[in-house]
């Protein structure tokens, strides 16, 4: 509100000042504007006045009677969360002031009646912006806990789905032929990158509502490379793919959480089998640093990241533009890849040089 649209309606303010001779002075400068003051002597009294009328903004001294301090603020602020304050205060407690809740401050000798209205215009317009923020986060979070269900919803069917799938591929439901076969593969793949979507959006839903729970314990990450490799490798030549790897000999203990871990070399992996063409080359590399820690680095020949684009790749829902229309994805992967690392008090980085490739390294401490 601009100080024309406060001279063009009421405002009723509760001005709380213990001064007699203070209070009389910003009442003077409130006379000839639109702005009806109440006053209140004693933080009691201002309490009282507020529980019996509504305010449009409040005036606060905060060296009362019977209260003093940053104490007066909270209080009233306490009683009152969505009425705009204006501290008269010195200038050694006006950060604070702002901290605890209070939307202006003012230096008692340096109030003047336009300084005055500006401050109770400036109060509610801020107040105002916050409430619509709130309201803001408010719906954003409804819905992302409808989001969250529904999805969790749709996942048991489609993993239903897929176990059927899995018994007519085997042909334990019946023989198929070669065509049959080869479409009802199509479906199961398709249903596992659903899945794998699916799956990202809720761990990190429960990320950030703080439902992630790390199960901690000590594991081998040459065991967990090796294996997940084990699992993939039929994909890879199936696309025609080189795979070369690299891993240190010996046991690479860490402290994790094996099924988050298992995710973020799954992302990584993942993304590099997908964006790779037929004769391209993926390098997987495990190895210790100093003692201290482990590095594992997943490496592809693709068609890399823009360097305009480099330091988005870990942003929740990013995609790159070059791969947006040829890829499905909801560009959740490497942004829950960050958040999984950053739990384990690790870091992830990533290098890449446009149609040359592209680089992530994952960097965790070492289990004593």
């Amino acid at each position: 509100m601009s100080l024309q649209e406060l001279d063009n309606s009421t405002i009723s303010v509760l001005l709380i000042e213990d001064s007699r001779a203070c209070a009389l002075a910003i009442n003077s400068m409130l006379r000839n504007s639109s702005v009806v003051a109440a006053t209140a002597y004693t933080l009691a009294d201002g309490l009282l006045k507020l529980a019996e009328q509504e305010f449009d903004a409040i005036l606060l001294d905060l060296t009362l009677t019977d209260s003093r301090g940053l104490d007066t603020l909270v209080a009233v602020r306490n009683c009152v969360p969505h009425i705009p304050i204006v501290v008269l205060t010195a200038l050694d407690e006006a950060e604070e002031a702002i901290a605890l809740g209070a939307q202006e401050y003012l230096l008692k000798e340096e109030v003047t009646p336009t300084i005055l209205l500006r401050a109770i215009s400036r109060s509610r317009a801020r107040m105002k912006s916050r409430s619509a923020e709130s309201e803001r986060l408010k719906l954003y979070e409804e819905r992302e806990d409808f989001m969250a269900t529904l999805t969790h919803d749709l996942k048991n069917p489609i993993i239903g789905s897929n176990r059927i799938l899995d018994l007519m591929v085997q042909q334990k439901l019946g023989s198929l032929s070669e065509q049959q076969s080869e479409i009802l593969t199509a479906i199961k793949c398709s249903n596992d990158v659903l899945l794998e979507m699916i799956s990202n959006f809720l761990d990190v839903y429960r990320n950030e509502k703080d439902m992630f729970d790390l199960s901690l314990e000590i594991i081998d990450m040459r065991v967990v490379v090796a294996r997940h490799l084990k699992a993939i490798q039929p994909l890879i030549e199936d696309k025609g793919i080189n795979l070369e790897v690299d891993l240190v000999p010996d046991e690479v203990p860490i402290r994790g959480d094996r099924t988050s871990i298992l995710r973020v070399l799954d992302n990584l992996v993942g993304n590099a089998v997908k964006f790779v063409g037929e004769g391209g080359s993926i390098f997987i590399r495990l190895e210790k640093q100093d003692l201290k820690e482990m590095l594992l680095q997943v490496s592809d020949t693709g068609p890399g990241i823009p360097k305009d684009e480099q330091g988005h790749v870990f942003k929740r829902f990013w995609r790159s533009n070059r791969t947006r229309s040829s890829s499905s994805g909801t560009g959740l992967g490497l942004y829950l890849c960050q958040q999984i690392v950053e739990a384990h008090r690790g870091s992830i980085s990533c290098e890449a040089e446009e149609s040359k490739g592209t680089t992530f390294t994952v960097r965790l401490p070492l289990a004593a």
